[in-house]
């Protein structure tokens, strides 16, 4: 099965232990998988997600600082 990129995220710190390359997080809440044996990643897309995740945070810290927070 090919895990499309929306399916997944980054996280650089899991139950308490934070990693400078993080962690991939595949959500597969809603994913059909019976059947499935094997996932496969494209490695090109981790870079993507992990810049996502990024942007997400600085866009969240600027509006922080627009609406006065800190």
């Amino acid at each position: 099965m090919l895990v499309p990129k929306e399916k997944m995220d980054h996280a650089s710190t899991y139950r308490g232990d934070k990693s400078d390359d993080g962690w991939l997080v595949i959500n597969i809440g809603n994913m059909e998988l019976e059947g499935v044996t094997k996932l496969y990643i494209d490695l090109r897309d981790i870079d993507a997600v992990k810049q996502r995740k990024t942007n997400e945070s600085d866009a969240l810290d600027k509006a922080k600082r627009l609406l006065g927070g800190d």
